[in-house]
């Protein structure tokens, strides 16, 4: 794909002033106007065998994901779904789930998330190469109890979201490579080898809710040595924002006194958005902005 020139200065532009949300906001505009089509790349061969484990208690929602991985990973051998429908907590749940399943990678993942690219397994199967855990979205610099709790200038995160009026919001947080190390990841997407789960587990003895076991087990991958990192080329669609509630508060202190963090203040927006009435366009959108 050929570079824009003047998408590649709002993109210099904005890497150099993250916390500008009107510059990022005119990158991704920008990017939208030069969009073609998408890339598509192609599955690399040999491939490790893959167990997706995902926890659901909506029989809508469970179906639909099941359709998205059969869908995306039609032509990726030794693809195993495995779906828990009586979750004591996610830390639970995925442990066993993980215990459950064989492949030699494991994806934990939220139902609620859609594929946005054909070619979604074939990048997925490029930062495996790369990366012992790897994620949709993170921090590359962890300064507070959630991944992209530093905004643009601490995180990375390319995810999309539905609107309810049918219209989508195509969000940005940070400018950076397609492929970067992180020391964090968001849970709507993360896969794991087998063996570096074997060896860390998620922590199902602290974190025995919902909130907070995603960058506590992805945070403790990094501190143990293992290579974890955020493919921004991994589009998602994401029917939740997320839900910072009470609950979430106790879990945050927990993991805050674990790993004994040094808890900045949090960026008050994060992210930046365009809405976009044609989802189909939003990776083509994706591409541009990151070939510049």
């Amino acid at each position: 794909m050929t570079a824009d020139a003047a998408l590649s200065q709002l993109k210099r532009d904005a890497a150099l002033h993250p916390e500008d949300n009107a510059l990022a906001g005119r990158l991704l505009d920008r990017a939208m106007r030069v969009a073609s089509a998408e890339q598509q790349l192609e599955l690399p061969h040999p491939l490790p065998t893959l167990s997706f484990v995902c926890c659901s208690i909506q029989p809508a929602l469970q179906a639909r994901f099941a359709g998205e991985v059969a869908r995306t990973f039609a032509n990726w051998p030794g693809i195993e779904v495995c779906v828990l429908n009586d979750a004591r907590s996610l830390a639970e749940a995925y442990n066993r789930g993980a215990a459950l399943t064989h492949g030699d990678w494991l994806v934990f993942c939220h139902d609620d998330i859609r594929f946005l690219r054909a070619d979604f397994a074939a990048r997925l199967a490029l930062a495996m190469q790369r990366f012992d855990v790897c994620g949709a979205a993170g921090a590359t610099r962890l300064c507070g109890p959630a991944a992209l709790w530093g905004g643009p200038s601490a995180g990375l995160a390319q995810v999309s979201y539905p609107l309810p009026d049918g219209r989508h919001a195509a969000t940005l947080c940070g400018v950076g490579p397609v492929h970067a190390r992180a020391e964090a990841l968001d849970g709507v997407f993360v896969a794991v080898k087998r063996a570096v789960w074997a060896q860390v587990r998620f922590d199902a003895d602290r974190f025995d809710g919902f909130h907070l076991y995603d960058i506590d087990f992805s945070h403790s991958c990094h501190r143990q040595g293992h290579v974890v990192g955020i493919a921004q080329d991994l589009h998602l669609l994401h029917d939740s924002a997320g839900n910072f509630d009470e609950r979430w508060s106790v879990y945050a202190d927990r993991f805050v006194r674990k790993h004994n963090l040094l808890v900045a203040a949090a960026h008050p927006n994060p992210t930046s958005g365009l809405i976009v009435p044609d989802p189909g366009r939003i990776a083509a959108m994706y591409d541009a902005l990151n070939a510049a």
